[in-house]
């Protein structure tokens, strides 16, 4: 049984591993820029809101509509379908995004929003890690390789919220 499981997690690696890490960075990107360009925590908890539930749907129609071509395409080819369906894809996305999404946001309603920025950088970046070292289980490379490689990859592209939400709140007056 428990190999089962293992298995079918591998199915939807793809899937677990896009959405935790897309919801993860989107997120701290998007909370961390507002809140250093309006400082203002209550629009910073909506807009997260906001990208972690319309980014889940979109991600989620957009599994399936690729999983779905991907199919097509095989089909159309005379090839088997080796992977999961469509429907199945965009629930595993959209659930995962989701969780991943939460992360972010949970310093800012523990904390005061001079806590709350650095303690959700904090927060996600190990969640990306342990995303990375967990992922090795079924890609069979280092833990610690695999764990850093999605941290910094990452990272750097969220820092790009942080650093349009200082230009926002030095040039804009926001």
């Amino acid at each position: 049984m428990r190999r089962i499981q293992f298995e079918k997690t591998a199915d939807y690696i793809r899937e677990i591993v896009f959405g935790l890490e897309d919801s993860l960075v989107s997120t701290l990107g998007v909370v961390t820029g507002i809140a250093v360009g309006t400082n203002d925590k209550p629009l910073v908890i909506l807009s997260a809101f906001i990208v972690i539930f319309v980014e889940a749907v979109s991600m989620a129609a957009g599994t399936y509509l690729s999983t779905k071509s991907y199919i097509e395409v095989e089909e159309a080819q005379h090839m088997a379908n080796q992977g999961p369906g469509p429907a199945q894809a965009s629930f595993v996305m959209g659930f995962f995004y989701i969780l991943g999404g939460f992360i972010p946001v949970l310093s800012y309603w523990i904390f005061p929003l001079s806590v709350a920025i650095n303690a959700s950088i904090i927060l996600t970046a190990i969640t990306l890690f342990l995303v990375g070292a967990i992922k090795s289980f079924w890609t069979k490379r280092s833990w610690v390789r695999s764990g850093i490689e999605m941290l910094v990859v990452s990272l750097a592209a969220a820092s790009i919220g942080f650093a349009i939400g200082r230009l926002g709140n030095k040039y804009l007056n926001i």
